[in-house]
């Protein structure tokens, strides 16, 4: 198996804008996300998160498609485990 198609923790993924292939808990492996930052928390301050580049359905506690802390419900968003380049 080529090392660019192994899971690797998500720690070490790109945080580039760059899509990439997820693991998240109890939503499968084949999530296509990228980290984006463009966008703002309570306090004004930039911040990034894991969204959802393909026209999937996201977890439900993910807000707009998008892994925060916690959703817009204060629920905390399961966090993608691992990734992979996409092939």
């Amino acid at each position: 198996m080529s090392e660019m198609s192994e899971w690797k923790p998500i720690a070490t993924a790109p945080t580039d804008g760059r899509a990439i292939q997820a693991r998240i808990p109890g939503h499968g492996d084949d999530n296509v996300i990228a980290w984006l930052e463009q966008y703002l928390d309570a306090n004004g301050e930039d911040v990034g998160g894991w969204n959802f580049v393909t026209e999937q359905e996201p977890p439900e506690c993910w807000t707009d498609g998008i892994c925060w802390a916690s959703n817009e419900d204060g629920v905390p968003s399961i966090q993608p485990t691992h990734w992979k380049e996409l092939t």
